[in-house]
């Protein structure tokens, strides 16, 4: 966990890192030694080693906070001005307090509690056929599409190359289903595809895509619409935004006939059947 102070100009002032088993403690806190004013605070947690995500070193009392941004790791770029990330995103948090005052009274305890938003989801991809014959995992290709690899030091996303995400994860997989409770076994064949991305932002249209071993389009569906299907009746007083904030982890059940296309009719989506009427969303 790393945290930045500005001063109310926006210069940079103060930074900690802590890392480790410390941070799992019962009532962690990270001790913040600042001069008394009002500050705004951004913390970035997840940058350990800067694997998936990088950040610029900091002058202090020289940069300024519009210099704090988070940039996703890509392998290549390419000439159409999109780049690939086909790895397993490791957790990034973001976590901000545009304003908050110290006093000078060096005997109080001032306390200060930054909220963090998960920028990372998973997403997990089932191909079962309907007539419940193995799915070829091989023979498909799962992607997801979307500029949202840098971040600003609010967490908005800074205009960014395409990124084409590809299944860090392909398996193949066998359900055995007892038949009331008797001896006999119905085997059940499925395709399993994982994926991590970045922060799912309502502004941006992310689109998850399947193709076949012969290049054609099996499915391609916009993926935040179909993550708010789920949002449900308990949900309903949650803006979007913050559904998508909470939630960072997606399972979807695609079903397919025995042609291999896309059974468009239904979708298990976190263990809810959705049932689909909107041709915009098929």
């Amino acid at each position: 966990v790393t945290l930045y102070a500005f001063d109310q100009d926006g210069k940079f002032v103060y930074q900690r890192t802590e890392q480790g088993d410390i941070l799992g403690e019962d009532g962690y806190t990270m001790p913040v030694e600042v001069e008394a004013g009002d500050y705004r605070f951004v913390t970035w947690a997840g940058l350990e080693g800067e694997e998936s995500f990088s950040v610029p070193v900091l002058t202090q009392g020289v940069s300024t906070i519009d210099e704090l941004t988070c940039r996703m790791n890509r392998i290549s770029t390419r000439a159409d001005g999109s780049a690939i990330v086909n790895e397993d995103l490791k957790p990034l948090w973001h976590g901000e307090v545009t304003e908050h005052s110290f006093t000078s009274r060096a005997a109080m305890v001032q306390e200060l509690t930054i909220p963090l938003v998960k920028n990372t989801n998973n997403v997990r991809i089932v191909l079962q056929h309907l007539s419940g014959s193995p799915v070829e995992v091989e023979k498909f290709t799962f992607t997801i599409t979307d500029d949202n690899g840098w971040m600003d030091y609010d967490n908005t996303l800074i205009e960014d190359e395409q990124l084409t995400y590809y299944a860090w994860r392909t398996d193949d997989g066998v359900a055995e289903l007892n038949a009331d409770g008797s001896r006999a076994q119905t085997s059940i064949g499925v395709a399993i595809a994982e994926l991590t991305v970045g922060r799912l932002v309502l502004e941006n249209n992310p689109i998850l895509t399947i193709t076949n071993d012969k290049g054609e389009k099996v499915l391609s569906i916009p993926l935040i619409d179909y993550a708010l299907l789920v949002k449900g009746h308990y949900n309903r007083n949650m803006d979007n935004q913050e559904y998508l904030d909470r939630q960072d982890e997606y399972n979807m059940t695609f079903f397919l006939d025995e042609n291999d296309n896309w059974v468009d009719s239904f979708i298990y989506i976190n263990s809810w059947k959705v049932v689909l009427h909107n041709a915009d969303l098929s």
